[in-house]
């Protein structure tokens, strides 16, 4: 004790030292100030006379001194106030704000307010609360204890009414109007409710290391026991302290993951099984995800399928990850993507075995694989992997599993997270789905979009890629464990909850549309294959919601995807010629999301017909094409950001004309009018909201030209020569084309 005395004596005396005395005239501290004043103006004046206007400059140096004059007697009334506080109450308050920042990361937009709301409202209560003890506070005699007692007062009201917004589910905001499905509809599909369960009785088992130390359904309960796989050469960051203690709690490492899977399937069927693969995404590691798509298993298992839930949860985060000592796992999913193959390769050995209760009894040329958020981006890791001899990011390790994988369904998946040898990865062959939901609080940008338009098909493929944004939905509810938080830390209570759809419908949708992906690439029925063209054709199964659906066949005719080049007159197909009047913009460019995610060079189109009564957009073919057994097709994004849901649909006029100049007029929403952006508002508050309010995400439309021939049309269907969009419906609009093609009939 005698040396910290001492200790505190000589810092002290430094401190009284170095300090000026209290005795130094007025003066001085105004000279002080002079010399800083006109020493940043001196600068400010060398730096940028010639270049400002002088009376600007003045205005502009006399803004900064008197904020720097306010800002400095509000400092040194907050270091008076501090002396007023406890000593313990000033370092609740310094920890209250360093924890609060480092242990919840918390986004600057919105921990300032939590800091106000839990550590200097709660300092303000208490320190009034303290004067009040100290009788410094009652009777109200003197402006200081009028003072405090408004503080006491305020703070006990913000802090409590703060409290309620910010551990609320928030305010339900006013419904967008769904202009999809107020105009022409397209005949519904006259088939069964694919989200109804199937004529099998789903059975459940599991299959483990058979020694899990978390879970039963792992250990003693598991039906057939597996060993180990060595994933050491694709999960390179399982080191250091975090990873000791990852393996403490998991029970196993890099060199020994288990593998582990929930299974549901119709023990009664007697054809073989096809078979449905999911891996979860990234969650807290102790708080299982795979059990979450038990919903999905048991629809899928009824219809016939074996569904296997693979458990990856010692992959996520986890509460063993020590940010101060290097945190969880980087880049771990191309392990995922990996994991996810070894269990079909487990699987192709059992249906081998004789005595396994799976022999024989598994379809391996019908495979559909299914991923959530980074799983979601994992399955197409493992559709390109499936195909590949070595590891992309080290080769020793071999490859040898060439599944016959038919479909690949992305839920809400993150892109780039893993890049093979530092690129983006493409999928070749393989049907492919995304769905996205608009209130996404994790995936923000609909990511998933980037990874369709990079699905390459080659010239004998005969499928399909396609995707579903969703209003309404959330990025956990599609898994019945995540739920309606999308995330584990304070930050989630900004957002608007209220808003969400619930989880039932969320899953029915989810169920809907993963049934009839899975019917029309998996079984063959192509009847559901309108539904991922257009979300009405399912009206009399799905919720009533706004849904934007984006389609590509394998087989197209494509006229124009602006990607040939950077001249704005030149088409995709040889020899076209695109040109324009009475626009107000005209440009092609990437379509960029949200997190600068780039999906694909689009034309933008802008017109106002109170200016310019004819704008238009042509195409003029170097060659007749024929429309016969042909729709036209396209996809169009709506420009302008939908800040509040009141933006107006877009409609225009589209002219067809043959190479005998004979014309075809329809209006766009003879498909329907271009819904406009959905717009997300995640947050309780609009700054709240770390991102734009919405997206520019395309929707497609689809014209069957036939339907539109008559007894006094002259127009030959044989014989397409020109493409017109007249914008003469809609006052003005701004638009993102893209994708301009000839499509079969479905």
């Amino acid at each position: 004790m005698a040396i910290i005395k001492k200790i505190r004596s000589i810092f002290k005396r430094i401190i009284e030292f170095l300090s000026p005395s209290n005795k130094l005239p007025a003066i001085a501290r105004k000279l002080v100030a002079a010399f800083v004043v006109v020493f940043l103006v001196t600068l400010h004046v060398l730096y940028l006379t010639g270049d400002v206007p002088p009376l600007y400059l003045i205005a502009y140096l006399l803004f900064y001194v008197g904020c720097g004059v306010i800002f400095s007697v509000l400092l040194v009334g907050l270091l008076k106030l501090l002396r007023c506080i406890p000593s313990a109450y000033q370092v609740a308050v310094i920890f209250s704000y360093l924890a609060s920042f480092y242990f919840f990361h918390l986004p600057t937009n919105y921990g300032w307010l939590l800091i106000l709301s839990i550590v200097i409202l709660p300092v303000f209560v208490l320190t009034g609360l303290y004067q009040w003890k100290k009788g410094d506070l009652f009777p109200l005699k003197n402006p200081k204890r009028i003072l405090w007692f408004s503080i006491l007062l305020i703070s006990s009201v913000a802090l409590v009414s703060g409290g309620i917004i910010l551990l609320g589910q928030g305010s339900k905001p006013q419904t967008a109007i769904n202009y999809k499905w107020k105009g022409s509809l397209p005949v519904a599909l006259n088939l069964p409710d694919p989200s109804a369960r199937g004529q099998y009785k789903p059975y459940f088992l599991s299959y483990g290391s058979g020694k899990d130390k978390w879970r039963k359904e792992f250990a003693d309960r598991v039906t057939i026991k597996t060993s180990s796989v060595d994933g050491s050469r694709l999960l390179t960051s399982w080191t250091g302290i975090s990873g000791k203690l990852r393996t403490l709690y998991f029970g196993c490492d890099e060199k020994s993951l288990p593998m582990n899977a929930l299974v549901w399937y119709p023990r009664e069927k007697k054809e073989k099984l096809p078979l449905v693969m999911i891996i979860h995404g990234n969650h807290l590691g102790q708080q299982a995800s795979d059990p979450g798509y038990a919903f999905l298993g048991e629809l899928l298992a009824s219809r016939g399928y074996m569904v296997v839930s693979v458990d990856e949860n010692f992959l996520n985060l986890s509460l063993t990850d020590l940010d101060v000592f290097g945190g969880g796992l980087k880049n771990e999913n191309a392990a995922r993507a990996w994991l996810l193959l070894k269990h079909l390769e487990l699987l192709r050995n059992w249906n081998k075995t004789p005595g396994n209760i799976f022999y024989n009894r598994l379809d391996m040329n019908k495979i559909a694989i299914i991923g959530h958020s980074r799983g979601g981006e994992a399955v197409t890791h493992a559709a390109a992997f499936n195909k590949l001899g070595h590891y992309p990011d080290d080769a020793r390790e071999k490859f040898d599993f060439n599944f016959n994988i038919g479909a690949v369904v992305a839920i809400a998946p993150v892109d780039g997270q893993y890049k093979p040898g530092g690129t983006l990865t493409v999928a070749k062959d393989v049907n492919f789905f995304v769905i996205h939901g608009a209130l996404d609080m994790d995936m923000q940008t609909y990511g998933g979009l980037t990874t369709m338009k990079r699905i390459q098909f080659s010239p004998g493929f005969n499928g399909f890629k396609a995707g579903l944004y969703l209003s309404g939905a959330n990025h956990g509810q599609f898994n019945s464990v995540w739920g309606r938080r999308d995330g584990t830390g304070p930050g989630i209570n900004k957002f608007n909850l209220k808003q969400l759809m619930d989880e039932k419908e969320q899953q029915k949708i989810l169920s809907i549309y993963v049934s009839s992906f899975l019917e029309s690439t998996i079984n063959g029925n192509e009847g559901y294959k309108p539904l991922f063209m257009d979300a009405r054709f399912g009206r009399n199964w799905l919720p009533k919601k706004i849904y934007l659906n984006q389609f590509e066949p394998a087989k197209k005719t494509v006229l124009a995807d602006f990607d040939e080049d950077i001249d704005v007159n030149t088409s995709t197909i040889n020899g076209g010629r695109i040109t324009t009047s009475g626009l107000r913009q005209w440009k092609e460019q990437q379509n960029k999301f949200l997190w600068g995610i780039q999906v694909t060079k689009a034309v933008y189109l802008g017109w106002d017909s109170l200016k310019h009564q004819s704008g238009f957009f042509s195409l003029t073919l170097a060659s007749p094409l024929s429309l016969s057994g042909k729709m036209l097709s396209f996809s169009l994004a709506a420009n302008k950001e939908n800040t509040d849901g009141h933006a107006k649909p877009t409609d225009f006029t589209i002219i067809l004309e043959d190479s005998e100049k004979h014309k075809l007029s329809f209006p766009l929403s003879s498909c329907s009018t271009l819904q406009p952006q959905i717009a997300k508002n995640l947050g309780k508050f609009s700054f709240f909201n770390d991102y734009p309010n919405s997206e520019a995400v395309p929707d497609f439309f689809y014209f069957d030209i036939a339907k539109f021939l008559n007894a006094e049309t002259k127009f030959q269907l044989n014989s397409l020569k020109k493409i017109k969009f007249i914008f003469n419906k809609t006052r003005s609009g701004d638009i993102i084309l893209d994708d301009l093609s000839l499509i079969d009939q479905p």
